[in-house]
């Protein structure tokens, strides 16, 4: 049997999802909206979740990331409070923590939780939205400025509450604070307030956004997750198959080759450094410090092994990617 794959999006139950059908913790504050953290995730601009990927977790096809261990996470709420009270400080602003969920006066499906907001403010209330950034990351901010995603959730938050202003505060490394002011942007707003409709009809509706196949391997891959055993699917007639199969292949060759080329040049590097820990060189540091070893444990999700054959004349050659 022959079947192609191309134009296919992604499989779902094809059931109209109701709200109050979903299970209790799907039927949450956080699970009947779009959220601010998940505004940008509606144009594929967020670095954590894909459009494809919040509509898979709202239509409870899969479940919501667990944080918990994430020491990131953990650390930017121990800090939370920290990091607004520095602001209040530097700026010299009444802020209050805010506990209340908002939804948006008129738009269905759109709500916002709020870290603080100003009070007794010039201007009017606003809204103040914390972060903890790794100085690694922050270097890759465009001019230090707070990333699109980031503006985003600002804009929505505006949106949901009326408020015609808000800030970032941002601690850099654990010891540099920054604050980025924002006017309510109308445009924006307007786009978000127009996307959060479209989207909850794809959910209600069961039609899933196109993948972003630059950035939806992971969603893709969980989506997908169990094999058939014994299933068999002949796609030998498809382009489009034996296109993305030959990218695939030409880029763990090129992959294979830049590898055995980064650990030839490692070795040399070794070797000329010997057990320095940080060696400078002509536009460049190398540092190299021993990490401590010691036992370690994990649990290994299940997941499917990809392998790719390419075959013809004399030679067959693998291609994996077990991940």
């Amino acid at each position: 049997m022959h079947t192609s794959t191309e134009n296919r999006s992604p499989a779902s139950t094809g059931r109209p999802v109701d709200a109050t059908s979903l299970p209790a913790e799907r039927r949450s504050e956080r699970g009947r909206h779009v959220g601010s953290s998940e505004a940008a995730a509606l144009f594929n601009l967020s670095p954590y979740v894909t459009r494809l990927e919040l509509y898979l977790r709202k239509r409870g096809e899969l479940p919501e990331r667990d944080l918990s261990a994430n020491e990131a996470v953990r650390w930017g709420q121990y800090l939370e409070p920290a990091v607004g009270q520095g602001v209040a400080d530097r700026m010299g602003w009444t802020v209050r923590k805010v506990h209340r969920y908002h939804t948006h006066p008129e738009v269905a499906g759109m709500g916002c939780s709020l870290d603080f907001e100003v009070v007794s403010h010039e201007r009017g209330a606003g809204i103040l939205e914390v972060k903890t950034v790794d100085r690694l990351a922050f270097r890759g901010w465009e001019d230090g400025r707070p990333p699109i995603h980031y503006e985003l959730q600002l804009q929505h938050q505006l949106a949901c509450t009326g408020r015609l202003w808000g800030a970032i505060g941002v601690l850099i490394g654990g010891n540099e604070l920054r604050v980025v002011p924002y006017e309510r942007h109308e445009g924006a707003i307007r786009r978000i307030e127009r996307e959060v409709p479209a989207f909850w009809r794809e959910v209600l509706e069961g039609r899933p956004p196109k993948p972003d196949y630059a950035s939806d391997l992971r969603t893709l891959t969980a989506l997908y997750r169990h094999a058939t055993r014994g299933s068999f699917l002949d796609l030998r007639g498809s382009s489009r198959v034996r296109e993305l199969c030959a990218r695939y292949v030409a880029a763990c060759d090129a992959e294979r080759t830049a590898r055995r080329q980064r650990d030839s040049a490692k070795a040399e590097l070794v070797e000329l450094i010997g057990s320095a820990e940080t060696t400078w060189a002509d536009g460049y540091r190398i540092s190299a410090r021993t990490v401590a070893g010691g036992p370690v444990a994990y649990v290994r999700e299940p997941y499917r092994g990809f392998r790719i054959t390419r075959f013809g004349g004399r030679r067959e050659r693998e291609h994996a990617n077990d991940h």
